[in-house]
């Protein structure tokens, strides 16, 4: 049904107003006579019509119209099943003068001329699911239909579900309401329509009187609906100089919650609890709240990641193989957090995952240790404990695998260098967290794997031996600045993953000592000749104390019930003080000897407790498990480059990479978080 009530002047001469929607239940008024202004062409001559005579005497095809659906000018024609049109999938519009698509957001003011088709909109509904339409230019007239495996109930065209295709001529205005966003379009060559709108200041009409309510902020006009005691379905509202709209009932929750496409929070995402955690923003989630990645092409445009990105969905139908179908009929088997929209590596619901933090200094080595360790625990693991150490992600893990690549390939000290790892460097994203585009370490997974039979007496099933014998587990390379007292951790909480992890690697480096340097001051090593570096490696780890026990809510004297490894690097060049090369290993038999671990340990931390006691002090006060550990990623003194555009930078030789006391720590931590893959008595 289609109504046009008398025109009501508002500030301006030219402004008129034709309610676009009717309230449920008003067949009543079939009969009845309106007084009426005709469309802008007609609009000088006032006339009497019934009502049935206004919506179809002036239009030669066929309509079929739901009893509450009324358009500011002609009907929309809704064909019958048969008279659907079979478009071709990259049908465009006839040969003749190029006709655009206009669309406007009533809600942002943004304005779209479209003149290239097919056309897809997808957004989200209030419940987080995706909804989709696309529009089609078919033999001079406008085809708006449903796109493939989306919900119907979040797509009103005229304040209607749309269920079938729609047939819309050049010249209509039509309103759109599709997920959380509210449209109005027209078919047609005018480019310059409308004239003028404000979308921050709407008006409010009582639909069968046609009267001026008021004009309102969109956010308040539902407050004002409540106390001024106006009936929401008797209610049109639309911007400030356009002449069609939406019923109040249908659109005031969104009009009440905030319009930007970011601002979609699930209840996940709003509690932050769950079975999983994401690997790249922390925060908690379960698997029915994993989102989809689309797959087609045209499904590009995330709402909030951008035009790049491909679109992210909650997905409501599924293949025989219980893949998610995206709105274009494709299967999208890549998954996606449901907070910050990443990616999630492939079968990353299906292992445990274990993040293992490495904090130290700025220039500490922690790039140098992170490349050497995922070498060395390559090879090490399978002679030690007959697991494979392999890529779990091998897209997310590039950066960090060409840093191996680099120091273990390269053929000059040149070659081999590794560059100091920027605050917003590569190895960080920007990503939306709580809210927030903030810049996040990329996560490096790997996947520990043992094919042999562990003891699996306490597995009730596949699922449970699976979990028995794969683990991956996570690393961040962090810029040293994260740690640094007086960063703050809520606007940048690149270090965040400290809270979530089953192990911390801090990395001391004795050359930034001043009681070490004095002690080796006859050593010849480039690194202990640096100047202009302060020592506040205790406090780092000060710092990263105060922010743990905030973050998980522990007294200031309470410790984490977390395993920490105090790695005293560069031992190569203190050896003279401990040779740690000549300590004992700790595996043997496929086993780790954590009495051999404590032993080892106790040489170092009385070494590190002589020369700086307040680190000693700080890492016993944060855990009550902590061991101390003497390495080195290079095994020897680094060169000073003397020429090209690195002079004076310091390089590892590659003839001399002999990495030292490197896997004893990680074993360690491993075999805390993962006991029945490293097994240790």
């Amino acid at each position: 049904m289609k109504l046009s009530v008398t025109r009501h002047t508002l500030d301006s001469a030219n402004t008129h107003f034709i309610p676009s929607l009717l309230p449920e239940g008003i067949k009543e008024l079939e009969n009845t006579r309106y007084h009426t202004y005709l469309p802008r062409p007609l609009r000088a001559r006032r006339a009497t019509f019934p009502l049935s005579q206004l919506l179809f005497s002036d239009f030669p095809f066929p309509t079929h119209l739901p009893n509450n659906v009324f358009s500011a000018t002609q009907p929309l024609m809704y064909p019958s099943p048969p008279q659907q049109p079979q478009l071709p999938r990259q049908q465009t519009a006839a040969a003749g003068p190029v006709i655009s698509l206009t669309l406007l957001d009533c809600l942002t003011g943004e304005r779209e001329n479209v003149t290239q088709f097919p056309r897809l909109i997808h957004e989200y509904n209030m419940r987080g699911q995706t909804v989709a339409v696309e529009f089609r230019a078919y033999r001079g007239a406008l085809v708006l239909s449903l796109a493939t495996g989306v919900v119907a109930d979040s797509v009103l065209v005229n304040d209607s579900p749309l269920t079938s295709s729609v047939s819309i001529p050049a010249g209509v205005t039509v309103s759109l309401l599709i997920g959380r966003r509210l449209i109005l379009f027209r078919f047609g060559a005018d480019d310059n329509w409308p004239p003028y709108f404000e979308s921050n200041l709407w008006q409010v009409f009582d639909v069968i009187s046609g009267e001026l309510l008021g004009e309102l902020p969109p956010r308040e006009i539902t407050t004002a609906a409540v106390s001024h005691g106006w009936n929401l379905a008797g209610c049109a509202v639309c911007p400030r100089g356009l002449d069609t709209g939406f019923r109040l009932a249908s659109v005031a929750d969104l009009l009440t919650a905030p319009a930007e496409a970011d601002s979609l929070v699930t209840d996940a995402a709003a509690s932050g609890r769950g079975r999983y955690f994401c690997p790249a923003c922390w925060l908690r989630f379960d698997a029915g709240d994993v989102l989809s990645i689309a797959a087609h092409e045209s499904l590009r445009n995330d709402p909030v990641l951008g035009p790049d990105a491909m679109l992210r969905f909650y997905p409501t139908h599924f293949n025989d193989y219980g893949q998610a179908i995206d709105p274009m009929g494709l299967p999208a088997v890549d998954l996606a957090c449901p907070h910050c929209r990443r990616p999630l590596p492939p079968g990353y619901l299906d292992l445990s995952h274990k993040i293992f933090s490495l904090i130290g200094a700025p220039s500490a080595g922690k790039s140098y240790f992170l490349a050497v360790l995922t070498h060395v625990l390559q090879e090490r693991l399978f002679k030690d404990f007959g697991l494979v150490f392999k890529d779990g992600d091998p897209t997310g893990n590039m950066l960090l695998n060409l840093m191996r690549t680099r120091l273990f390939s390269g053929s000059t000290p040149e070659e081999c260098m590794l560059g100091k790892t920027a605050m917003e460097g590569a190895t960080y994203e920007r990503l939306p967290r709580l809210g927030k585009w903030v810049a996040l370490p990329r996560p490096f997974i790997y996947i520990l794997n043992s094919g042999e039979n562990k003891d699996d007496a306490a597995a009730t099933g596949d699922d449970d031996i699976d979990a028995l014998r794969n683990a991956a587990v996570i690393f961040y390379d962090n810029a040293g600045e994260h740690f640094e007292p007086g960063h703050n951790m809520e606007d940048s909480p690149g270090a965040m993953h400290v809270v979530s992890s089953a192990g911390i690697f801090f990395l001391y480096d004795p050359t930034s000592n001043p009681r070490f340097r004095r002690e080796l001051i006859d050593c010849d090593d480039p690194q202990l000749r640096q100047h202009g570096r302060a020592d506040q490696q205790d406090s780092i780890l000060s710092e990263m104390e105060v922010r743990v026990k905030t973050k998980l809510g522990l007294h200031p004297a309470e410790k984490i019930p977390v395993p920490v490894a105090i790695l005293v690097g560069k031992c190569d060049v203190w050896k003279r003080l401990l040779d740690v090369s000549a300590l004992p290993s700790p595996v043997a038999g496929g086993t780790l000897d954590n009495a051999i671990i404590d032993a080892n340990s106790a040489r170092v931390r009385s070494l590190l407790a002589e020369f700086c006691p307040g680190l000693v002090a700080h890492a016993e006060s944060l855990s009550s498990d902590v061991r101390y550990f003497g390495v080195s990623s290079l095994g020897h003194s680094p060169i000073l480059l003397t020429q090209g555009v690195n002079t004076g930078v310091l390089a590892p030789d590659p003839a001399k990479l002999a990495p030292v006391g490197i896997v004893a720590p990680a074993y360690w931590l491993l075999s805390k978080a993962l006991p029945h893959l490293i097994p240790a008595k």
